[in-house]
C-alpha cells in the first residue's frame, strides 16, 4: 500500500490533484486537467487493493469513510427489490460490485484519510466496528424482503 500512496503522492507533487466529491467519487486529474480513470487497476496509480476487496467494511471503518455502509444498505434494499420484480437471486452482484469499486478506489481514499490527518481506529476495532455497520446497514433489506416475501 505504502507504495501505492508514494506513487500518488509523486504525481501530485508533479501537478495532479485529487480530491473528492460526493460519497465515493475520486477525482484525480493530471496536470492538464484531465481526468484519471481511478477504476482500470491496471492502468491507474493508485492500483488495486485486494485486502480492500476482501475487506471493505473493515478498511473503510479504519480509514472512517462511512460511505461504504450507506451504499451497502443501497444496494442490499435494491438487490432485493430486484429478486422480487424479477423473481431471480442477484443479491450477490451487488456486493461483489461494490467490493470491486472500493478496492479501486481504496489507495485514493486512504491518501485522502492521511492528508485530512484523520485519526484511523486500529484494526480490531475496524474489524468490530465494521460487522456492527453491516448489520445496521443490512437491516433495511431485510425488512424489506420481509414485506416483499424474498426468501
Amino acid at each position: 500500500m505504502q507504495k501505492r500512496l508514494d506513487r500518488i503522492d509523486s504525481l501530485i507533487k508533479e501537478g495532479y490533484t485529487l480530491k473528492r466529491s460526493g460519497w465515493f467519487d475520486i477525482q484525480f486529474h493530471n496536470s492538464s486537467g484531465i481526468r484519471v480513470n481511478t477504476l482500470q487497476p491496471w492502468k491507474s496509480p493508485g492500483g488495486f487493493s485486494w485486502i480492500a476487496f476482501w475487506f471493505p467494511g473493515v478498511v473503510c471503518c479504519q480509514i472512517r469513510e462511512w460511505s461504504y455502509f450507506y451504499w451497502l444498505a443501497i444496494i442490499t434494499s435494491l438487490s432485493v427489490a430486484f429478486a422480487s420484480l424479477f423473481n431471480n437471486d442477484s443479491t450477490s452482484t451487488g456486493g461483489f460490485l461494490l467490493s470491486l469499486l472500493y478496492a479501486c478506489l481504496f489507495p485514493y481514499m486512504r491518501y485522502l484519510a492521511i492528508e485530512e490527518k484523520k485519526q484511523e481506529f486500529s484494526v480490531l476495532t475496524s474489524f468490530f466496528l465494521s460487522i456492527g455497520l453491516t448489520i445496521v446497514a443490512i437491516i433495511p433489506a431485510v425488512i424489506l424482503a420481509m414485506i416483499l416475501g424474498v426468501e
